[in-house]
């Protein structure tokens, strides 16, 4: 009796320093994203020819170069998982690169987002917290916490950005049952937190008109959706395997890799114009409609070229909403090929389904879907997100994606030695390639996800 005693007080003090852990994060998050939209809105007011895209991008690849060759390269999205599952920690001098190299990023057009640099904040603020109020044994807990609480804060999604690093790091869904609801609870803490600082307007929020109640004809739509984005989300995750390979085979000096992929990054964007800039802020032209069928085309390819050049030309960003952001170009371009299909219908369970077919996170992609739309449509978003899910081969976009190794109830084992450990000497290295990005090219995103 007693030791139930002890093990629900612990649980309670876990969501106390779990609430913590999100308002701080929530201030990070808030002051990141006010810096960000006040330059690039300033920046772009100036220059608002679309030819300034070209030299703004080689810039910023430039000097995203200069700040990784002075300190490192943390890696993309598959170096996080792969740290997580080895380490179960990330160290706060992450940051050091990262919020720099994501905001010039994000500022110079590129279409990965800021969810991947709070995901690396969150996650190291989650470690902190565990050594700083003495949650050893949680030290994994609690940094899975940070990272959904980052996500979730930076979107303005808190339930499905925090679902989402639950069930991305596992091949088969969500894992670490147990982190649970401190991920939800730091989640929501960063989340309330930025709303009172900065209100709801800092996020994105798509108006589409809503879809309730469902109808047989639109939950044969969203199962159809679903299996379409199958072949798409293959296209993408080989285009940007093939990316990754040709960065690699090139071995150059990763500052020479950052001013390239600016380059294409910019060419993209004065060529293609809706592949510039972070799929967010985007996603409201194409709900406007009116976009003809070959350029929906054309901007799908550029999106996963930029895309694929963004994370293998080692910019820091999360793919989550971009992912969206072709989803919904997949939706609207059917809709324009499919007599009869509602093209909102098209545009929702697209954003869901493709995110689910790279990523395989079929539950937090239909959430975020849902709470980025402010709720439109519910059963038939979740029925193309599960679709595409469990009809989709196995495509390996994130290969370090791995089942837990810890018991059940781990961090409740006061007896348990957290190993120690030191900075890695490749993460402090100058070296260009990314830690745990597989040969097929998929340490990336998805997640993404950095």
């Amino acid at each position: 009796m007693e030791s139930l005693r002890l093990t629900e007080q612990r649980f309670d003090h876990m969501l106390l320093v779990a609430a913590l852990l999100g308002v701080s994060i929530g201030l990070v998050a808030t002051g990141f994203r006010m810096v960000w939209l006040v330059v690039k809105h300033h920046l772009w007011t100036v220059l608002s020819a679309t030819y300034w895209r070209v030299p703004v991008s080689i810039g910023a690849g430039i000097l995203i170069g200069t700040i990784l060759y002075s300190t490192f390269y943390p890696g993309a999205l598959s170096a996080l998982v792969q740290q997580f599952h080895s380490e179960g920690r990330v160290d706060l001098e992450e940051n050091v690169p990262i919020l720099p190299v994501g905001l010039i990023g994000l500022v110079a057009g590129q279409n990965a987002g800021p969810e991947g640099v709070m995901s690396v904040v969150g996650g190291s603020f989650g470690t902190h917290a565990s050594e700083l109020f003495e949650f050893e044994n949680s030290t994994k807990l609690l940094t899975l916490a940070g990272m959904g609480a980052g996500f979730g804060t930076i979107l303005g999604a808190p339930i499905g950005g925090a679902l989402l690093w639950l069930e991305l790091p596992h091949k088969r869904g969500l894992e670490y049952y147990e982190a649970i609801i401190p991920t939800f609870v730091a989640s929501f803490a960063g989340y309330l937190t930025e709303v009172t600082i900065g209100g709801m307007d800092l996020f994105p929020v798509w108006q589409m008109p809503s879809l309730v109640p469902a109808t047989p004809g639109k939950l044969g739509w969203a199962i159809g959706l679903g299996l379409v984005c199958i072949p798409f989300g293959l296209i993408y995750s080989r285009t940007f395997s093939l990316i990754g390979r040709l960065f690699r085979a090139s071995s150059l000096a990763i500052y020479v890799r950052t001013t390239l992929a600016g380059t294409v990054i910019g060419v993209l964007g004065w060529l293609v114009p809706l592949s510039y800039f972070y799929g967010g802020s985007k996603m409201s032209v194409l709900l406007d409609g009116g976009v003809a069928l070959p350029t929906l085309v054309v901007t799908l390819g550029a999106v996963m070229i930029a895309a694929g050049v963004t994370i293998h030309g080692n910019w820091i960003g999360g793919l989550i909403i971009p992912h969206m952001f072709m989803g919904a170009l997949v939706g609207q371009a059917t809709a324009l090929v499919v007599p009869g299909l509602p093209p909102m219908v098209a545009v929702l369970t697209g954003m869901a389904a493709f995110n689910s077919v790279v990523t395989g996170t079929p539950l937090s992609s239909a959430l975020i879907a849902i709470a980025l739309t402010d709720g439109a449509s519910i059963t038939p978003v979740f029925l193309a997100s599960l679709v595409a899910f469990g009809a989709s081969p196995s495509i390996g976009f994130l290969t370090e994606a791995a089942p837990r190794s810890e018991a059940p109830a781990f961090h409740l084992e006061r007896e348990a030695e957290t190993p120690s450990r030191s900075r890695s000497s490749a993460s402090l290295s100058r070296d260009p390639e990314p830690r745990g990005v597989s040969d097929d090219g998929a340490g990336s995103e998805a997640t993404e996800e950095r």
